[in-house]
C-alpha cells in the first residue's frame, strides 16, 4: 500500500506539471498566433499589379494611404556605426540615427556582408537613411549612399516576430506531453513497472520530447510554409518512436537478464555477498546487508568476513518456496532497489563489478509467519546460490512433476 501511494502522490505531481507546461504553451501559442496575424497583415502593404505580382513597392502613408495599412517614412540621418559582434553570415552592428523631431534612435541590427559598405559609408551624415515604421516598430531600414541603396529588415520584419514563442512552445509542449504520460502510467500501473529505466515511460517520453524539439525546429521555417511545424514534428516523432522502439526491444530482450535461465547453484562452501532481505514479523530483522549460502542455511550476516563464525549471523526463521524471479520494481522496498558489486566473498581488495539487482519474490513455508511475501534480493552473479539454498531447504512433500516445489518466472 505504501507503494501505491507514492507512485499515485508521484504521479499526481507529474500531471499537474503537466498541466502548468501546457498553460505556459497556452500562452505561448496565443502570443504566436497575434504575431502571425500581423504578419498577414503585411503583404497587404505591397503594392501589386493587376496580374497580383508584387512591383516591389510598399505603400507608405500620406495622402493616398492612411495606418494601419501603410508603412510610416521616417527620413533619419546615420549619426555612428559601431560594430557590437562578429558573426559567419553577416555581423551585427549597433547605429545610431538623429531624428528631427525626437531624441536620437540607435537600433542593433544585422547587416549583410554586401550592405556593410553602404552602411559605413553613410556614416556621419554623409548618406540618407529612412526608417519604416509599421504597428509602433521599426520592420526596415533604407539606407543610401555613393549612388548605391540598401533596404535592411530589422528583428521585427514580418515572419520573425512569431518564430521565438512558437518555436519555445512547441518544445515546451513536448515536455509536457512526456510529463503528461508518465504521470498517467504512474498512477495506473507504476508499481509493475521495472525500476531499470522502465521502458514504459522513458520510449514515450523521449519520443514526445523530440516530436517537440522537431516542432521547435519547424517553426524557423514556418514564415514561408505555416505547417512546417507540424511536419517536423510528425517526422522527428516517427523516427524516434522506431528507434525507441529499437531501443526498448534491445533493453528487454539483451540487456535484462534472461530470468528463465537461471539455475540454481548448490551451496557447497560458505559463501558472502551483498545482499537484502524484505518481510513480515521476524524478517524484518534481517536488514545486515550481506547474506550467507553454505552448508549452514541461507543468513544475515553484519559482514564480508570470511569464516564460520557466529557472530552477529541471523538464520532464516523459516523455510521458503520460491514464486518467481523478477527485475525490482518501483514498489519494492528501497534496500531492495540498488546495485550490487560482485564480490567472491572475502575481504580482499580488489576489482569488483557491478551487477545487475534482482529479486527473489518467495512465499513462507510455515515458520511463524505461514504463508508471508517474502523478498530477497541480490546480484545477478549471487542469486544463484540463494536460489539452490532455498531448494536445498526446501520442504521434501515432492510437487505434481515430481520434483520439487520451485518455479521461476518472469
Amino acid at each position: 500500500m505504501r507503494g501505491r501511494l507514492h507512485d499515485v502522490v508521484w504521479g499526481t505531481v507529474r500531471v499537474v506539471l503537466a498541466i502548468a507546461l501546457f498553460g505556459v504553451v497556452w500562452q505561448l501559442a496565443q502570443s504566436a498566433e497575434h504575431g502571425r496575424a500581423d504578419d498577414l497583415g503585411f503583404p497587404r502593404l505591397a503594392i501589386r499589379d493587376a496580374e497580383g505580382r508584387d512591383t516591389g513597392r510598399l505603400k507608405v502613408c500620406g495622402d493616398l494611404y492612411r495606418e494601419p495599412f501603410c508603412l510610416r517614412a521616417e527620413p533619419v540621418a546615420v549619426d555612428d556605426v559601431l560594430r557590437k559582434r562578429k558573426t559567419s553570415g553577416g555581423d551585427r552592428y549597433l547605429i545610431e540615427f538623429g531624428r528631427s523631431d525626437g531624441p536620437p534612435l540607435a537600433l542593433t541590427l544585422r547587416v549583410d556582408r554586401a550592405d556593410e559598405d553602404v552602411i559605413k559609408a553613410a556614416a556621419g551624415g554623409r548618406g540618407e537613411a529612412t526608417l519604416y515604421w509599421w504597428r509602433d516598430s521599426v520592420r526596415l531600414l533604407e539606407v543610401s549612399a555613393g549612388g548605391e541603396e540598401r533596404t535592411i529588415r530589422t528583428a521585427h520584419y514580418p515572419g520573425r516576430e512569431f518564430t521565438p514563442p512558437a518555436a519555445f512552445g512547441a518544445a515546451v509542449a513536448g515536455l509536457g506531453a512526456a510529463a503528461l504520460w508518465a504521470g498517467l502510467w504512474r498512477i495506473v500501473r507504476g508499481g509493475a513497472c521495472r525500476l531499470n529505466w522502465p521502458w514504459q515511460t522513458a520510449a514515450p517520453g523521449v519520443t514526445f520530447t523530440m516530436a517537440g524539439l522537431g516542432g521547435a525546429l519547424g517553426a524557423l521555417f514556418s514564415a514561408s510554409s505555416p505547417r512546417a511545424m507540424v511536419w517536423t514534428a510528425g517526422v522527428v516523432g516517427a523516427v524516434s518512436a522506431v528507434g525507441m522502439a529499437c531501443w526498448a526491444h534491445w533493453w528487454v530482450r539483451r540487456r535484462l537478464p534472461a530470468l528463465d535461465r537461471i539455475a540454481p547453484l548448490a551451496p557447497v562452501t560458505e559463501r558472502r555477498f551483498p545482499g537484502a532481505v524484505w518481510g513480515p514479523g521476524p524478517w524484518k530483522a534481517l536488514s545486515a546487508g550481506w547474506l550467507r549460502t553454505g552448508p549452514q542455511g541461507l543468513a544475515a550476516v553484519p559482514g564480508p568476513a570470511t569464516g564460520t563464525g557466529t557472530f552477529g549471523v541471523q538464520p532464516f526463521p523459516g523455510a521458503l518456496r520460491l514464486v518467481q524471479v523478477r527485475p525490482p520494481h518501483r514498489d519494492d522496498p528501497l534496500r531492495l532497489r540498488f546495485g550490487y558489486r560482485r564480490t567472491d566473498g572475502s575481504a580482499e581488495p580488489g576489482p569488483k563489478e557491478e551487477q545487475f539487482p534482482l529479486v527473489a519474490e518467495c512465499e513462507a513455508v510455515g515458520g511463524p509467519v505461514p504463508g508471508a511475501r517474502v523478498l530477497i534480493g541480490a546480484g545477478t552473479e549471487d542469486l544463484p546460490y540463494v536460489l539452490g539454498a532455498l531448494c536445498a531447504a526446501a520442504p521434501s512433500a515432492p510437487s505434481d512433476d515430481g520434483g520439487e516445489d520451485v518455479r521461476q518466472r518472469e
